[in-house]
């Protein structure tokens, strides 16, 4: 079983990994044992499809390969190409997993439990147009899932103790646009559980937030929600915000941003942006850099603009060239690492209380703080606990703490 990308592919790949559990299929790492192997794709960027297509051949010597995620439905005629007898289905479409795979013994399900962190996908779809992405022709218009499947969900989780619950989709913002609901009513359900989580709102697009208005911010107070916000801006330009068919302005993200930062102040933000979208300018470029150094975001993922088939932007013009877009990437890469460095270090010398998520390299520990900062323990701890943490040192990307120990 291996999924790439997303979070939300990363999630849907959990609950797939789940539905084979509870039909008495044992997971293998090594895919050469493998009677059955499931690959979860991606196709965001055009270096992701290469791999993509790379370990969809690799693979193709299992007696069954099954591949899900956005290549089956975003490049279907290539991906038939590529591997003539696996067997597709659309990404979420975790009720043909269930009618499609037979039972090969006792459910060992209880053996699939989640670790320091676990993801429930909110919805399928997105309600947006934009001119660049291919992942909502593959995954279609906005499915919601039910409130109560979510929270039957979360409830599951968290059944064993703490742990870190990554809310995901490709706009959570949207999440209930298409059944009646709204993402400030299911988080205010969700917290009404009687359970010890952590709730990650994961992305949400800067129009959608700002038309939750400040119900938004009063989700986030509760204790179990972490304070990090993911609000990809894409472009400092409203010229070009507007050729990417993005549904707000630079000025609607501002506001968004200062609403949070308003109620929330050690509010974690992450935003995104593309370098080199057809017809930037320099003025353009000068305008990303301009607006990182106003808002001063935690985190700043930077993405070379890259042509998707059947999208707008595949024809858009004129392209930047490669070389300038590298630099302009390198440009914004060294000043996103300059300002959450300078960030990070005004951390050094505080405590925290944080929970436990994640193995890191080594015999390292991964937790994360009530604002979602990455601390980096460099000794082995148990997931899913709470630990008093104190700061030690800064990098750009994480904290490195040591554990308070108990008296």
């Amino acid at each position: 079983m291996e999924s790439y990308g997303c979070t939300l592919n990363k999630g849907e790949a959990d609950e797939i990994r789940r539905v084979l559990a509870s039909k008495g299929w044992l997971l293998t790492e090594d895919h050469r044992e493998a009677d059955l192997a499931v690959i979860a794709t991606c196709i965001v960027v055009e270096s992701t499809e290469r791999r993509m297509f790379r370990r969809v051949k690799e693979l193709t010597h299992v007696p069954r390969l099954i591949i899900t995620g956005c290549l089956p439905t975003g490049l279907p005629e290539a991906a038939r190409a590529a591997a003539p007898l696996a067997t597709f289905v659309p990404p979420g479409d975790v009720q043909t997993f269930i009618d499609l795979v037979e039972t090969v013994g006792p459910s060992v399900a209880n053996a699939v439990k989640p670790e320091g962190y676990a993801i429930v996908p909110l919805a399928k779809g997105c309600s947006g147009d934009c001119s660049y992405c291919i992942t909502r022709l593959a995954r279609g218009g906005l499915k919601s899932r039910s409130s109560g499947q979510i929270i039957d969900s979360v409830s599951s989780l968290s059944r064993s103790g703490p742990l870190e619950i990554r809310l995901t989709s490709q706009d959570n913002a949207v999440y209930g646009a298409d059944t009646g609901g709204d993402l400030v009513t299911l988080l205010r359900d969700i917290c009404a559980v009687d359970a010890d989580f952590r709730l990650r709102i994961g992305m949400m697009n800067p129009g959608s937030a700002l038309r939750l208005g400040h119900g938004l911010v009063e989700a986030f107070r509760d204790r179990r929600v972490f304070r990090f916000a993911h609000l990809p801006v894409q472009s400092g330009s409203d010229r070009l915000l507007a050729e990417m068919n993005r549904d707000y302005s630079v000025d609607d993200f501002e506001r968004v941003v200062d609403r949070l930062r308003s109620g929330l102040p050690d509010l974690t933000l992450s935003t995104d942006i593309i370098a080199g979208y057809p017809s930037e300018t320099e003025s353009d470029h000068e305008s990303n850099l301009e607006l990182i150094r106003r808002v001063r975001p935690d985190i700043v993922n930077v993405t070379r603009f890259s042509p998707r088939p059947r999208t707008r932007a595949a024809s858009a013009g004129p392209r930047v060239v490669g070389w300038m877009t590298k630099e302009r990437s390198r440009e914004l890469t060294r000043l996103r690492f300059e300002l959450a460095l300078a960030r990070n270090e005004r951390l050094v010398g505080s405590r925290f209380r944080a929970l436990a998520t994640e193995r890191g390299k080594g015999l390292s520990t991964i937790l994360r703080t009530d604002a979602y900062k990455q601390v980096v323990v460099q000794r082995t701890l148990p997931l899913r606990r709470y630990y008093d943490v104190a700061i030690t040192a800064a990098t750009p990307t994480y904290l490195l703490g040591e554990r308070v120990e108990d008296g």
